[in-house]
């Protein structure tokens, strides 16, 4: 066979990927959604069930208090430091680096 006819038939069988993929997208879009959708996953029980359990992760708390304290901190950062040249960048963590190796430092010759 010629590059050309692989190159072809290569070609039109990507797109007859593509067309099923899309035809059968299209297929579950048009079929609407369903109530189960919209609760949570319980290995097969119903949310009723564990109504009174369900509580919020840790990790959600932490970061909810996180982002709530250090959003003008990260406003800073993003704002005023942040100038998208990577040079910027690594001379700022170059700096984070040598007070974090100070720091150390001290406190390790202190004890």
């Amino acid at each position: 066979m010629d590059v050309l006819e692989l190159t072809l038939i290569a070609s039109s069988l990507m797109l007859l990927v593509a067309l099923l993929t899309y035809l059968s997208y299209a297929a579950v879009k048009k079929g609407g959604s369903s109530q189960n959708l919209s609760e949570p996953y319980l290995c097969g029980e119903s949310v009723d069930d564990f109504k009174n359990s369900i509580s919020v992760g840790s990790t959600n708390l932490y970061w909810g208090a996180t982002s709530a304290i250090l959003s003008r901190f990260y406003k800073v950062l993003r704002d005023e430091i942040h100038t998208g040249v990577l040079n910027d960048w690594f001379f700022y963590m170059c700096i984070w680096l040598v007070l974090g190796v100070l720091l150390s430092f001290i406190t390790i010759s202190m004890s």
